[in-house]
């Protein structure tokens, strides 16, 4: 660490300092850097030596409209709440914290406005708003000031906790679970590092910059400078020069002050020509806005690839932050296993019009949009067309009953059904069936193909027991497929010992222990009706455990029923 000699310096008075300069061998010592600077300099030139704060901060008008813009988009996407059942997940629609998240939040503020002031906090370190709740049920939600907010943390580094005091006129002592809490750059989850303590010196600089010309024009844009003496001046002599001073400096007075012999005049700044202070200004406001991660053409909205582009790395980072206060304030713990919040930003990173159509055009072509689904994305009101458009030479699988429909033919196969016809033989490797078709590539059974080689593959599984239809891919492609179905197949793993080695041990286990009479019944679909079990199996590695089983019956007759596996997964 350097060490500083400090500067003789006489005070005469509260507002000039005279300063001795150091002889040469002090001046040796000495080591320079931006601290060092006089602040008499800094006077003069009408720059101030202090922090900005953060109110002073948002009268730049980078900073100002960067905020803006960050807090109005986040707060204007809509939050959606989901649940997961196995591979299945559903919109919740009739759950009042959508309510609270999307409109009336039971406060003065509205949800946007709510939410706006909540990310506006963001940026100055944290931002919180309070979640009233009666038993289990969130009631309200209510944004608070930052300056009502007083945290005390616990001196723990490792078990991380803080009691929140809400000033007002009733103190409040609350706990980090009664907020949802937004930190930016955030170590311990309650508190957060604000954009001007991270930045202060660029900030510091634009304000300052900001103030220097404000002060040109107050004064008329007179250079400002030192007054030397040739001998002390007296009391009187000093406060006169000083009120003459003043007054030349005031654009309202005559500018003008006559020196006496032996006072003269030093420049001590140059003029905003010279500094070029409009360049430099510009210089300062990018940066400023690269603070935010933001650009001036995104502000000024020149072009929708500008404003998506500033979406993607200024708003979503801060929406995904949103989104992880929202699961954990607002869910309950048995929540937290199948349910989740997440914004909807699909709109927001909407293209411009050609590019969204081109999309949509692609999507309609390749069948996996409805004429609807894209007059809905566009805010269009529906024709009605619930329908795929479809060639000649389509072939349409239903892959939760097994059937295989061929428009051309009108005709439908099982794909389950056992095959009498010798036109389909087993692979021994994949265990698909493939069907060679006659020339022209078509035939009677309603498969068509367009290949060259006429090879259709289905996969044929025998029934068991109970008329119970195990698709092995449901196995070795989901259940216990690492790079597919990472979670669930791990879980497999540790829980029973079964992997893609042995899928067709748990296969035999499956149809073992599986028992019509314990089904419970999930619901009823077009495609049929839905099934659930639980089973306890003891796996490979003699270990038990309970693991779930989804089923669904797409016969009509209640005697023959023909139940298909459509997803397995240890229970936890």
């Amino acid at each position: 660490m350097a060490l500083f000699k400090k500067k003789p310096e006489i005070i005469l008075d509260e507002t000039v300092t005279f300063e001795v300069i150091p002889d040469a061998e002090e001046r040796d010592e000495q080591i320079i850097n931006e601290n060092s600077v006089d602040t008499a300099i800094l006077r003069a030139l009408g720059i101030g030596t202090g922090t900005v704060t953060f109110e002073q901060a948002l009268q730049i008008p980078a900073v100002a409209a960067s905020i803006d813009f960050i807090s109005s988009i986040c707060a204007r996407v809509p939050v959606e709440l989901f649940t997961e059942d196995g591979e299945d997940t559903e919109k919740v629609t009739d759950d009042a914290r959508i309510r609270l998240l999307n409109g009336d939040t039971g406060d003065l503020l509205n949800a946007y406005q709510m939410k706006k002031a909540w990310i506006k906090d963001y940026f100055d370190g944290r931002g919180y708003i309070y979640i009233n709740t009666e038993l289990n049920r969130v009631k309200s939600l209510h944004y608070i000031e930052k300056q009502y907010i007083q945290v005390y943390k616990y001196d723990d580094p490792i078990y991380k906790d803080a009691d929140i005091y809400v000033s007002g006129t009733v103190e409040r002592r609350l706990m980090p679970f009664n907020f949802l809490r937004l930190c930016r750059n955030t170590k311990d989850g309650v508190t957060g590092e604000s954009i001007i303590d991270s930045n202060d010196l660029l900030l510091s600089l634009y304000y300052d910059t900001m103030k220097y010309e404000k002060h040109l024009m107050n004064t008329g844009g007179n250079k400002k400078g030192f007054l030397t003496s040739e001998k002390k001046l007296g009391e009187e002599a000093l406060a006169k020069m000083r009120y003459t001073w003043n007054e030349v400096f005031n654009k309202n007075a005559e500018n003008m002050m006559v020196l006496n012999n032996g006072i003269k005049f030093q420049e001590a700044s140059a003029t905003s020509t010279e500094l070029q202070l409009n360049e430099n200004k510009k210089t300062n406001s990018d940066d400023v806005m690269l603070l935010f991660l933001l650009s001036q053409a995104a502000l000024q909205g020149a072009s929708d690839d500008e404003i998506v582009s500033a979406v993607k790395t200024a708003c979503i980072p801060i929406i995904e932050q949103m989104e992880a206060a929202y699961n954990t304030g607002l869910l309950l713990e048995e929540e937290k296993g199948h349910m989740y919040f997440a914004c909807d930003t699909s709109k927001i990173e909407r293209g411009d019009i050609l590019k969204r159509y081109q999309a949509y055009e692609i999507g309609l072509k390749n069948n996996f949009l409805q004429p609807d689904e894209v007059r809905y994305e566009e805010d269009k009101k529906p024709l009605g067309l619930n329908f795929i458009k479809l060639g000649l030479d389509d072939v349409l699988y239903n892959p939760e009953t097994g059937e295989i429909y061929t428009p051309n033919t009108n005709q439908s196969v099982q794909m389950n059904e056992q095959r009498d016809s010798d036109d389909y033989i087993q692979d021994p490797e994949t265990g698909l069936m493939q069907g060679r078709q006659p020339s022209g590539n078509s035939n009677n059974s309603g498969l068509t193909d367009s290949s060259e080689s006429g090879i259709v593959n289905v996969t044929i599984d025998n029934a068991s027991k109970e008329n119970i239809t195990i698709d092995k891919r449901k196995l070795t492609e989901y259940a216990l497929n690492p790079e597919k179905q990472p979670e669930k197949a791990e879980a497999f793993q540790k829980a029973l010992g079964y992997n893609l080695s042995n899928y067709q041990e748990l296969d035999n286990k499956i149809r073992d222990n599986f028992d019509k009479d314990k089904l419970i019944k999930t619901e009823t679909t077009e495609f049929g009706t839905k099934y659930k079990q639980t089973m306890r199996i003891t796996g490979p590695n003699q270990k038990t455990a309970k693991v779930l089983t989804a089923w669904i019956d797409s016969t009509s007759d209640s005697d023959n029923k023909d139940f298909h596996l459509t997803s397995v997964y240890v229970d936890k």
